[in-house]
């Protein structure tokens, strides 16, 4: 469990950040909005609220851990207040880090090219083991929780959000509520404690997500038998260019009990075709301001 000496921290001063837009992003764990802090005259910040502290706690936990590390959001400021009905507020300030994943890849309707989308899955696969390095699992990693967007100098990034699901890798966390999602491994379907696979393999399936690459389904009662299926047999889902795909979730399915190496598994990525570097820049054009992942 997390100290929840970590839920006191913070500083709130009313009235410190304004909302320039009724714009505003609903999730299962609260809600988030674009925020100007007045004080330093600073835009471009996401205010995130919720009222469980637990799931604040989580998440502030591994912000801190995380801060100014490739990858992950800038943590800007964090507190509690009391709202109406003397509810317990819990506020997190970020910087905004751009648009979903699900929402960039729908421009093209899921039509990224492979070279793009090696290059999205390396960075999913190494920003995810740094989490791991620092001692975290994400448990809820899906398109909608990785943020895309082109920065400043033209490059364009990833990053992961919403930490209120993460927990210590040691132990392995047991489900203490029903994980079951198309993201989801088959062990999470399956109830099994968490581990770094599991974050993995979801990276696996963001990818085939952003592709539309669809085995499992749109019914959720339906999704364990068909990840039992996918898991006998993963290669017979992709074709040829996309084999580097199941080739990652098998190597990552033999370490659940061979151990992890992070060798084995990149090497996947440069193997699979010698010549292509998967660190290269992600390729991109702009129309109408919005991002166009090629």
């Amino acid at each position: 469990m997390f100290c929840r000496q970590n839920l006191l921290v913070g500083h709130f001063i009313p009235n410190r950040y304004q909302r320039p837009t009724p714009r505003e992003y609903r999730g299962v764990h609260g809600v988030a909005y674009p925020v100007v802090d007045t004080i330093y005259n600073r835009d471009g910040l996401i205010l995130k609220l919720t009222v469980l502290p637990e799931d604040y706690g989580r998440e502030l936990t591994v912000l801190q851990a995380m801060n100014q590390q490739p990858g992950f959001p800038h943590l800007y400021d964090f507190f509690t207040f009391n709202a109406q009905h003397d509810d317990v507020q819990y506020g997190l300030v970020m910087d905004y880090e751009g648009e979903t994943l699900h929402v960039v890849s729908g421009r093209t309707d899921r039509g990224i090219s492979n070279a793009n989308l090696m290059r999205i899955a390396f960075k999913l696969f190494w920003t995810m083991e740094s989490l791991h390095l620092q001692g975290f699992c994400h448990r809820d990693l899906h398109a909608a929780n990785v943020l895309i967007r082109r920065e400043h100098d033209g490059v364009v990034r990833l990053k992961i959000i919403d930490f209120g699901m993460s927990l210590p890798l040691t132990p392995s966390p047991v489900p203490e509520r029903n994980l079951v999602s198309w993201h989801a491994s088959l062990q999470v379907c399956q109830h099994k404690p968490y581990t770094r696979y599991d974050d993995l393999t979801s990276a696996i399936f963001v990818a085939m997500w952003a592709i539309e690459l669809n085995p499992f389904g749109e019914d959720h009662q339906q999704y364990l038998a068909e990840k039992v299926k996918f898991d006998q047999n993963p290669s017979a889902y992709f074709n040829r260019q996309l084999k580097w795909l199941a080739r990652l979730y098998s190597e990552v399915d033999y370490q659940r009990t061979e151990g992890y190496s992070h060798h084995d598994l990149f090497e996947i990525f440069y193997k699979f075709d010698p010549d292509f570097d998967p660190t290269s820049p992600i390729t991109y054009g702009v129309v109408n301001n919005r991002l166009i992942i090629e």
